[in-house]
């Protein structure tokens, strides 16, 4: 279920009826002070102290189950974290058919793509982009380890964030704001986190078929395998998608040929060694092959004074426009064979090792590879050699780069658990394996009114190292004084050493191999410059746990990110390199569950401002009379902004979900030397409004059927602009789109869910992608989404995850059994096979222990897991300790500070039932909660 700092089970709620559209940053300004009002003050009036218990049972009761989320490197409830996350469990993955980076940005508060200029798409949060050539201003993570920095003759990207990454997660969380001094890079606007399913000790796996329009086939499967039951275990899983593209070449040159298809496979395999209790080792191997056609570019719009016109006059520029545009966005003329093709494969191998019981030791080793051609395209979407992008002759390859990265991370408790710390280091190094190359058919004034087609050869790479030390505190400032009970310290710092080696050659052969940025003729066309570049970040912020269900924090982080070189432009000229940029990002925030009138919800408010300086920026300019992409330096802006997401269920079984976010970007200094003055310009993809609103219903149906529900998305997104001019085509206007689903789980008590949907339902027209050429080659060309799309999914579970749930369905808890003598009072809490998490009942049982625990004072309470006998000594004894784990979380969550609480892990020894080894007994899987005064449960 997706979240937000909001809930890890089911979000909704409501944000009222105010109109937040903004028009200018002043207004930003007061809606952000008029909200934070509210915040802090109709929260905490709405969730008075002596209620709060009452509404942590009521909460369970309403299946708002809690997410379980490493945004600080640490296992954490997402709703006590200090931080505006949204997450996502495997189930919400497949329930809210997010398949791709574009399909996440659905549900997310402040992301969208930046699909800059077609020459890849990278993530957009909070107005943090990437520039070409630049590092990522948001960075994903796979496993921990930040995924490879592709790289083009254009410059480097994250590659492997598109379709074929989506399958087999536990979860993925979009955490917002400066990351850094926690993870291995550092970033401006935040990180996603992709997290892999983990070899468990079962033997089970599902399998998952999907059909639907354009011929939409696609098969997802994994099974887990225990070689040896606790100590070696193996989970294999696999992904192939093939569709047909919904975009059609009617022209002469290819005719029929098809565009934006899917055609990827993708594998994992993952293998857990766990010698000892206190060791463990995951490794992972994973493999993304992806071959397509490449986006389907139509043309837009024309410049009455640009390249095309002054080629073919206006007169036939107007009657191709008029042509194009009866076609519609479906259909178009390409006039170089466009090319999507990438291979991203690695190994990455996680080591944890639990030095004592407060300190461990982790290394997170990767070495990955990318291998692409994924930006071979025709720019202009039209029939006349205008900017087509080519591949190399007789390569398979255009480019194609290779990364290594380590990360050694030692954390701990300390001062009666009141301290947690995490220390680390972090090394990166990315180089090209081949030297990148391309070329690059276009039109170019060789003389005035007179314009040439010609063929320049592109050849630039990129060597990058990142270095860093980073770490962070959390004190519990009750270790100070009672009366600070709730109130926490956190402090971040991190220092980033980063260096740069850029090399290039570009050539035209139409004009004898000249070089076209330096005197000569090829191959002495080679410029390579290199630097160094470094700075200090860091993160700080106080939290108050004002109720066990209501957190309020502010914190402040600074973000930087690494300068680097245009090599595409003259040495020493204006564009030949640029420097790093920074953004200090302060942020407030409540995370709440609340009930009125018998309504229960959960709520996330986040506001934020960012001082934003030295913004990295991409712009096509004419450098020796070709066009050439370069990164150049804004001066500064201001961006704030509002996030909010929330659950509400207003009666059981109905669900109503909300997220939206509210920024104001523009830029209150640009200066750019051939565009001139953009002060005050909107900050490319960056929609000042973006909601989503889900309802989810509950059919009721007979048990044994199943469980039947209905779902329905609509979500808005305000214009964004497309690219970084004032260009009269430069937006994209806003647009809304209807998802709807049926998922029947659970067919006949069998282990099968079929699901219907539909994307996109009222079939909305609407542009992904706006290629900045109006005015450098006279065309404004698109990139139109997704239609609608129909599909049906089948999903077989297998193994004992897949069996019918023996304790859910067939377990009665046993009557109360009386405390012996020496244990006067006692709670017990029973858990599913194989289980560690909290059942709605086992959290009733554990808040009325920490209720009663409360009102008599108690100092001390022993809290002690057990298992049956299944499965190994050393396994029980780990799942014994994680089941003592759960229920003291939740404990401390109810008040009962973690000095106050003892855990015990007895594994299969002191059984309330015996039995013999390997039976499953349902009165063994249990916590026993033990204090001296207050009533026996």
């Amino acid at each position: 279920m997706s979240t937000s700092g909001v809930a890890a089970g089911r979000k909704a709620g409501f944000f009222g009826s105010h109109d937040i559209s903004a028009h200018s940053v002043s207004q930003g300004s007061a809606i952000l002070t008029s909200v934070g009002a509210l915040a802090l003050t109709g929260f905490s009036m709405a969730i008075p102290a002596h209620t709060a218990h009452a509404q942590a049972e009521t909460s369970a009761e309403a299946g708002m189950e809690e997410i379980v989320v490493t945004a600080r490197r640490r296992e954490e409830k997402l709703q006590s974290v200090p931080i505006s996350i949204t997450a996502f469990t495997a189930a919400d993955l497949t329930e809210k058919n997010i398949t791709s980076a574009q399909d996440l940005t659905v549900f997310v508060p402040s992301l969208i793509m930046n699909n800059n200029a077609g020459f890849g798409s990278g993530f957009s949060l909070r107005g943090q982009t990437a520039s070409l050539g630049a590092g990522a201003g948001v960075v994903a993570y796979f496993a921990e380890v930040p995924l490879v920095n592709g790289q083009t003759g254009i410059g480097t990207f994250q590659g492997g964030t598109g379709p074929g990454l989506f399958y087999d997660l536990e979860n993925v969380q979009v955490l917002n704001g400066p990351q850094g001094t926690l993870f291995g890079r550092n970033t401006t606007g935040g990180a996603i986190l992709f997290t892999p399913q983990k070899p468990t000790n079962v033997f089970e796996g599902y399998g998952q078929v999907t059909v639907g329009s354009y011929n939409w086939r696609e098969f997802e499967g994994a099974v887990n395998v225990p070689i040896v039951s606790d100590k070696v275990l193996l989970r294999l899983a696999g992904d192939v998608s093939m569709r047909d593209g919904y975009t059609k070449d009617v022209g002469k040159f290819f005719p029929g040929k098809d565009y934006s298809n899917r055609d990827y496979w993708g594998f994992r395999a993952s293998l857990v060694l766990r010698p000892t209790d206190d060791f463990e080792n995951v490794t992972i191997i994973s493999s993304l092959y992806r071959d397509e056609h490449g986006p389907g570019v139509i043309l837009g719009g024309i410049n009455p004074t640009g390249a095309l016109v002054a080629t073919i006059g206006l007169p036939a520029a107007s009657a191709y426009l008029a042509a194009q545009q009866a076609r519609g966005p479906r259909e178009t003329e390409a006039s170089a064979f466009q090319i999507d093709k990438e291979w991203d494969y690695g190994i990455t191998d996680i080591a944890r090792w639990d030095v004592a019981d407060n300190v461990s030791i982790k290394n997170i080793a990767a070495y990955q590879v990318d291998k692409n051609s994924a930006f071979i395209t025709d720019f202009d979407g039209t029939p006349f050699l205008i900017q087509d992008v080519l591949p190399r002759s007789g390569e398979p390859w255009s480019a194609a780069s290779q990364q290594y990265s380590d990360e050694l991370q030692f954390s701990g408790k300390a001062l009666g658990d009141k301290l947690q710390w995490t220390l680390g280091g972090y090394l990166e190094y990315s180089s090209p394996t081949t030297f990148p190359e391309f070329d690059v058919a276009e039109i170019t004034q060789v003389a005035p009114g007179f314009f040439l087609p010609i063929l320049v050869k592109v050849q630039q790479g990129s060597t990058q190292r990142s270095q860093a030390a980073y770490g962070q505190i959390s004190y519990d400032m009750s270790g100070l004084s009672p009366v600070l009970e709730g109130l926490k310290f956190t402090g971040g710092y991190r220092y980033t050493w980063d260096y740069r080696s850029d090399d290039s050659s570009i050539y035209i052969p139409t004009f004898g191999n000249i070089c076209a940025l330096k005197a000569g003729v090829f191959p002495n066309c080679l410029l390579a410059s290199s630097g160094n570049f470094h700075a200090p970040t860091w993160t700080a912020g106080m939290e108050y746990q004002m109720t066990p269900v209501t957190l309020f924090y502010v914190k402040g982080s600074r973000g930087y990110k690494s300068g680097g070189f245009n090599l595409s432009t003259p040495r020493q000229s204006a564009f030949s390199s640029f420097k790093p940029e920074y953004v200090t990002d302060i942020e407030l925030g409540v995370k709440s569950d609340w009930e009125i009138m018998g309504v229960k919800a959960r709520t996330d408010l986040a506001l934020f401002h960012d001082d934003y300086s030295n913004i990295q920026r991409s712009v096509t300019q004419i450098i020796n009379g070709l066009s050439a992409p370069v990164t150049e330096n804004a001066a500064s802006a201001e961006i704030q902004g509002i996030e909010f997401q929330g659950t509400v269920i207003p009666v059981a079984g109905t669900e109503i979900s909300l997220a939206y976010s509210f920024i104001a970007a523009r830029y209150e200094r640009f200066l750019d030397p051939l565009a001139g003055d953009m002060s005050g310009l909107e900050f490319p993809f960056v929609p000042k409004n973006k909601i989503s609103v889900t309802a989810r219903q509950e059919l009721p149906i007979p048990g044994e059927w199943g469980k039947l529900s209905l779902s329905a998305t609509y979500s808005f997104q305000s214009h964004v602009r497309g690219d970084n001019t004032f260009s009269p085509t430069g937006v994209i206007e806003g647009y809304g789109l209807l998802n709807l689903r049926a998922d029947w789980k659970g067919v006949y008590g069998l282990p099968l869910d079929v699901s219907m949907f539909v994307t996109n339902a009222t079939d909305e027209l609407y542009v992904t992608k706006n290629f900045g050429l109006y005015n450098v080659f006279g065309v404004q060309s698109l990139e139109y989404g997704e239609p609608r799309m129909i599909g049906a999914q089948l999903r077989y579970h297998f193994g004992e995850e897949g069996e019918a749930p023996e304790a859910a369905t067939t377990y009665v808890p046993p009557p109360v059994i009386a405390p012996a003598p020496a244990v006067p009072k006692s709670y017990l809490v029973f858990f599913d096979f194989n289980k560690s998490d909290l059942t709605p009942q086992a959290l009733t049982i554990v808040d009325q222990a920490a209720h009663n625990a409360g009102s008599v004072h108690v100092t001390k309470l022993e809290v002690t897991g057990h298992t049956d006998t299944v499965g190994s000594d050393a396994y029980n004894m780990r799942l014994s300790r994680r089941r003592a784990e759960s229920v003291a979380a939740q404990l401390e969550k109810d008040g009962i500070p973690s000095s106050e609480i003892e855990i015990i892990a007895k594994g299969k020894r002191d059984l309330l039932v015996p039995t013999a080894d390997g039976v499953r007994e349902p009165q063994n899987r249990r916590v026993q909660i033990v204090y001296e005064g207050g009533p026996t449960s």
